[in-house]
């Protein structure tokens, strides 16, 4: 279990290049098995490029935190307040080195007091079918599902989920 692990706000050019620099290679590990490369790169340019980043800062409420463990971001945070009256939590992403030393339930109790400060009640997600490993970790911190959906994403491309959600 990690002691040092701290979560930033995003804010400069450089921290939202370093998200999308942390990104990349994740999205890839996760998501190539379940959906291939193609439909990856796609998503990544989509949802996670600089200039998705820039986009979602900007004009779709996105608050971003990096996930440091001392100096050291080793994963990131985007989050979407007041999104249909809960906080949506949009991205949880952790290298995969640094998996399995209490970085979820430190951001689990992040995001929480965050909720509590904004007067939400409730977190929710979307967490791809498939991806099995992310689901046992989000209900083993209390997340149950509430319902699923298929979403078309453009070129041919859908995000098959469960939507997920968690009482705080």
């Amino acid at each position: 279990m990690m002691t040092d692990i701290n979560f930033q706000s995003v804010k400069t050019e450089e921290q939202i290049a370093l998200v999308a620099q942390i990104a990349e290679p994740i999205w890839y590990a996760t998501y190539e098995p379940i959906i291939g490369a193609d439909a990856v790169k796609y998503m990544i340019d989509k949802f996670q490029s600089v200039p998705a980043i820039h986009r979602q800062l900007k004009d779709e409420g996105y608050v971003y935190y990096l996930i440091n463990v001392g100096e050291k971001a080793v994963g990131f945070i985007g989050l979407v307040p007041h999104k249909d009256g809960k906080m949506f939590l949009s991205k949880l992403y952790v290298q995969p080195e640094y998996r399995g030393q209490g970085i979820p339930r430190a951001a689990f109790c992040f995001i929480s007091e965050l909720c509590r400060a904004e007067g939400l009640t409730e977190i929710y997600l979307t967490v791809n079918k498939r991806n099995t490993h992310a689901i046992e970790v989000y209900k083993h911190h209390g997340f149950y599902e509430i319902d699923a959906v298929v979403s078309d994403i453009g070129c041919g491309y859908v995000m098959d989920d469960y939507i997920l959600q968690k009482d705080v």
